[in-house]
């Protein structure tokens, strides 16, 4: 259930710089071509405004909020693989578009230009050869030394040129102004207690998260949420809602946990509690309420007494509704964000959202 952003170690890529050029040229294969056609056919019956009558049965009216509902946790991923396809296709052209520019301004063709921003003598030492081979002997086992580090060698080497390339287009769009209005896909949870929100009413941003108190990803996240809330006191809104996993002998256990301090106003101190936690246990919770200072006759009598468990249920539907399934799942402003995402990542769709805000923008 959980969803990691992090990376793995460094191996050797398989990717030479001809197919990354040719992707840019052909980033749509047919068959995603096809699925584009197909979703675009759909779209109208969506684009009809929410509370348009699709039917009446005797009088009475179903409305297009009705038949999304029935059907979003199937949208949301055509949605959201929609808009990525979009998304790729949009920037491979506004790469394209740069590049025109550029070699008509210097009277070239874009070819040359691609050649021009790779070009250069390119040093790879046979100590980086080296090291390399020595990670991936196993990749290279039916080869001999010679030629496994010649491949090594040649692929550093694509990767450099391809890293000036790259960095080129970069400096091409400080040129260039670029403004992207491509509109991501929105999602809209339904409003969740009181207990479990964090941050002024009146916030322009509104962050629901999806975790679990089980989950290591989540964990991590904590510190970078805790900092992200800090930057922007006035700004965001957290709501924090439980995706308990099965598949975790405490997590709806710490679910309910959570739940019952929230009824005495301990549901953030709780929170935090449980993710700063090294282990978890029944005793652990337990003495929790006690550090908290919570009552924890109350406590224990509302753990035990499984009325908690609607609340949790409701959460797993609602996720199931939007067609979440992993932890942590974040929603900033309707926008999804899977993972335990970066500081960086967090603010850059802030800025964007207060910069849309700011100039009047409503998607």
């Amino acid at each position: 259930m959980e969803v990691s952003s992090l990376t793995g170690p460094h191996r050797v890529t398989r990717l030479s710089l001809l197919v990354e050029l040719f992707r840019e040229r052909h980033s749509v294969t047919i068959s995603l071509f096809t699925f584009l056609l197909f979703l675009s056919t759909s779209l109208p019956l969506f684009a009809q405004g929410p509370t348009v009558v699709l039917a009446k049965v005797a009088n009475r009216e179903i409305t297009q909020n009705e038949v999304d509902d029935s059907v979003l946790s199937k949208v949301v991923p055509l949605q959201q693989q929609l808009y990525a396809l979009r998304k790729t296709a949009l920037q491979n052209l506004i790469i394209r578009k740069l590049l025109e520019i550029e070699a008509a301004r210097k009277g070239v063709t874009v070819d040359q230009l691609r050649q021009q921003f790779m070009a250069g003598p390119v040093d790879v030492s046979a100590a980086q050869v080296e090291d390399l081979y020595q990670q991936n002997l196993t990749v290279f086992a039916l080869f001999s030394p010679d030629e496994a580090k010649e491949k090594l060698r040649l692929d550093l080497e694509g990767q450099t040129r391809l890293k000036r390339y790259r960095e080129a287009v970069a400096g091409l769009r400080k040129v260039y102004p670029v403004e992207v209005l491509l509109s991501e896909p929105r999602l809209n949870p339904l409003k969740d207690s009181i207990a479990s929100i964090k941050g002024p009413a009146d916030a322009r941003i509104v962050i629901t998260e999806f975790a679990d108190f089980q989950c290591r990803y989540c964990k991590e996240v904590q510190p970078t949420l805790k900092l992200l809330m800090e930057l922007y006191p006035n700004d965001i809104q957290l709501n924090f809602r439980i995706l308990a996993s099965l598949a975790h002998p405490l997590s709806i256990a710490s679910a309910e946990a959570v739940s019952c301090a929230g009824r005495q106003n301990g549901f953030w101190a709780f929170h935090d509690a449980l993710f700063t936690a090294e282990s978890l246990s029944p005793e652990i919770l337990g003495k929790l309420a006690h550090d908290l200072k919570l009552n924890v006759t109350e406590f224990e009598r509302c753990r035990s007494s499984g009325e908690m468990r609607a609340g949790i249920e409701a959460d797993l539907k609602e996720a199931q509704r939007l067609g979440i399934n992993a932890t942590p799942t974040f929603l900033i402003n309707g926008r999804l964000l899977t993972g335990a995402a970066s500081l960086e990542e967090f603010k850059t769709i802030v800025e964007q959202e207060l910069n849309r805000l700011q100039s009047g923008f409503a998607n």
